[in-house]
């Protein structure tokens, strides 16, 4: 059976995009190759029912080339792969590194796709920003569409929006879950018990974000909706915006932004 992808990277995400494409059928365990260099996480890729090798170089034989590591592993990668001597769609999950800069080591026959996932991919309520980058034309994007279409949504952008798209719901998760921390040590010290702190606070927060998806209400309408007049949520929201809550949000957010342009520069 052909190789139709060649996933280069087994960690977290790279194994949650292949299990998930698998489970939803759009490729079957024999169309997938994963390359992953810890041998430590062969066992477990290779319960998907995929064929997993430690050399890159191998992953040149699929039809399209997905690049699952971290920036900073991207020129042990280039230099395994070389250039490439076909014309083949390369799609990258990598965080800052522009088509432009990925395509310069693969060689003109690369065919840029860059996706912006995130972690919540794992349980298919994922959100994917995707965009054609250097040497792509239309069409190039559809295989990526189909994957993360299957792990939650996905939204076509233009390549310079990535970096902000990084900000905002690529490291998003992880605001979320800093908010999470910071409410169950709140609770705790208002005397509730570890696990009563965490059921209160998780299930807040996964009703609040699935009123806010399904209502189609924007947020600053859910938000006036329960805060009463010199009601408790008031007294709370009051304190937030007298500490600056939603300027350190935006600098938050900026600072990721920078930080992803900084990838790319090196």
């Amino acid at each position: 059976m052909a190789v139709k992808l060649g996933v280069i990277g087994g960690g977290t995400m790279g194994r949650a995009i292949v299990a998930g494409c698998l489970d939803a059928g759009v490729l079957r365990a024999g169309e997938v190759l994963v390359a992953e260099v810890d041998p430590d996480r062969w066992q477990e890729i290779a319960a998907l029912g995929v064929r997993v090798t430690g050399d890159a170089a191998v992953t040149r034989a699929a039809t399209q080339i997905m690049l699952a590591v971290k920036p900073q592993s991207f020129p042990g990668v280039a230099a395994a792969l070389g250039t490439l001597a076909e014309s083949k769609v390369v799609i990258s999950i990598m965080a800052g590194l522009t088509s432009a800069r990925i395509r310069a080591a693969l060689g003109p026959r690369a065919r840029v796709v860059r996706v912006m996932p995130n972690t919540p991919c794992r349980i298919r309520a994922g959100m994917a920003a995707i965009a054609l980058g250097d040497g792509a034309r239309r069409g190039d994007e559809a295989l990526a569409v189909e994957i993360f279409n299957a792990l939650g949504r996905t939204l076509m952008v233009n390549e310079a929006d990535l970096h902000a798209v990084t900000a905002v719901s690529g490291s998003g998760p992880a605001y979320v879950f800093l908010l999470a921390e910071a409410m169950e040590q709140a609770a705790l010290e208002l005397g509730l018990s570890a696990e009563q702190a965490a059921i209160l606070v998780r299930q807040t927060i996964l009703g609040s974000g699935r009123l806010l998806v399904e209502s189609g209400e924007p947020p600053e309408a859910l938000r006036a909706a329960v805060t009463s007049p010199g009601g408790t949520t008031e007294a709370a929201l009051a304190l937030m915006q007298r500490r600056g809550l939603p300027s350190i949000v935006a600098e938050a957010i900026s600072a990721a932004a920078q930080r992803a342009q900084q990838l790319d520069e090196g």
